[in-house]
């Protein structure tokens, strides 16, 4: 089977894959696409796999008949024994026994029967064993260290004799750390920058050519092993940049051509790219479940569903549990004067700052519109009164630039702790409101405990 129609199937695949990828979520789930997808890489490679053997089939048959028509008997023909009066005897000669093909074939041709020895010679270009290995740990939607283990086995059968790296965005946007590296030499950093890879501004493969000296792009971070051909794929998906897949290789092998390699550079990143861009969908679901949207902080359902459960494991180790509610005073001025947005800037400016002023195992919420809480578990109440007046000195000092102007707030602090105040989790609530309340009513900027009601 000819390279074009090989390439002709992979083109099928990848529209195959952009095509489920363009399916609405609510016509077909998201595993079912990728169930889609599996398919119909299965179809692809069964038609080639059939073009294949039907081609070497057809070229087995031709030659067969070219046999049996070289090798059919001549015409007879009479040919005098013995030599008439005066001829000169002349030393007998063997005919020379030629191949049929030698009248048929033009110059230069290769005969079909070395021809078909050569495409048995010829190597699996795309191995579909170690291929197939890497789709499954997708489709069935492994986790993240599953799958790159499964690529890191799968790169080294897939791109043959050559060296390569995946760079993966960690915690930043400015710095790409390598996840994974195959390869008997180094061809890049441990970590690079972006800018140092042509196809992060490109958005495209960046072939370059050691050997020719054709240089598509600029990638300066090539730098440990300058020889044969790189290419460098972003891993992308949904419009979002994940990192940077660099394969490099002195020669390529015999019966692949460039074009072919970019192809196999393009399946690997494009789909690698997608399961990303699939997980990271997941983790941002599971956070906006528990998260509030503006601040950032845990939302009220996750709030109550925490405060359930801390307030059981309280009782069980006997432990005190408190809670701060708090309000920002300023809420009312800024609406009226600088409008809802400028509000809302508030709001996300506190949701930011909070986590800062409270320990690591406290749980910053926010609770109700413009109120938010802090749930501290093993907090007595001395130590919640504590923390409650230190978020008021530091929200107190806080300056926010808003436009030409600048944001700034105090707030009223309600506290309330279990067992001292209240016996279960509804009871803490309302206790900690009820604090809120009589701070607010005695003109804000204060921290009030539920002793104080009574």
């Amino acid at each position: 089977m000819s390279f074009f129609s090989y390439i002709f199937c992979v083109i099928f695949f990848v529209a195959g894959v952009v095509g489920a990828y363009l399916i609405p979520d609510n016509t077909l789930a998201l595993h079912l696409k990728f169930v889609l997808v599996g398919a119909w890489g299965s179809v692809m490679g069964l038609i080639f796999y059939s073009l294949s053997c039907r081609k070497l089939r057809e070229a087995e048959e031709n030659y067969t008949e070219l046999l049996n028509t070289q090798s059919r008997s001549p015409k007879t023909e009479y040919v005098p024994v013995v030599p008439s009066i005066g001829d000169e005897m002349q030393p007998f000669e063997r005919p020379t026994k030629k191949s049929p093909f030698d009248s048929i074939l033009p110059p230069g041709a290769v005969p079909a029967a070395e021809a078909l020895k050569q495409v048995k010679k010829v190597p699996q270009v795309f191995p579909l064993d170690a291929w197939n290995t890497f789709c499954k740990q997708i489709l069935k939607n492994r986790p993240f260290p599953e799958v790159v283990e499964a690529l890191e086995k799968s790169l080294p059968q897939l791109f043959p004799k050559a060296a390569g790296i995946l760079y993966m965005y960690g915690g930043v946007q400015t710095e790409l750390h390598k996840i994974l590296s195959f390869g008997d030499y180094v061809i890049s950093d441990d970590t690079i920058m972006p800018a140092e890879c042509a196809s992060f501004n490109m958005g495209d493969i960046v072939v370059t050519n050691y050997a020719t000296g054709e240089f598509t792009g600029g990638c300066t971070h090539l730098h440990h092993h300058p020889q044969g051909i790189s290419f460098c794929a972003p891993i992308e998906g949904l419009e979002e940049h994940f990192g940077i897949l660099c394969i490099q290789i002195d020669k390529l092998p015999e019966g692949e051509t460039l074009e072919f390699w970019k192809a196999k550079v393009s399946i690997v990143s494009a789909t690698f790219g997608l399961y990303v861009a699939n997980q990271n969908l997941n983790l941002r679901f599971q956070q906006h479940s528990i998260r509030d949207p503006l601040t950032g902080l845990f939302n009220r359902r996750y709030m109550e569903e925490s405060l359930r459960r801390e307030v059981s494991a309280a009782r069980r180790h006997g432990t005190p549990i408190g809670i701060i509610m708090m309000y920002p005073d300023a809420i009312d001025a800024i609406n009226k004067e600088k409008g809802r947005h400028a509000v809302e800037q508030l709001l996300w400016e506190l949701g930011q700052r909070l986590p800062g002023f409270i320990r690591t195992e406290d749980i910053p919420c926010r609770f109700d519109g413009n109120v938010l809480c802090v749930i501290l578990p093993g907090a007595d109440s001395k130590i919640t009164l504590e923390r409650a007046e230190r978020i008021r000195r530091e929200i107190s000092q806080l300056q926010i630039a808003y436009g030409d102007g600048i944001l700034s707030t105090r707030l009223s602090l309600g506290v309330s702790v279990m067992p001292d105040h209240a016996q279960d989790e509804g009871g803490l609530i309302y206790s900690a409101q009820m604090a809120l309340q009589l701070s607010i009513d005695n003109g804000g900027n204060r921290a009030v405990s539920v002793d104080a009601l009574r």
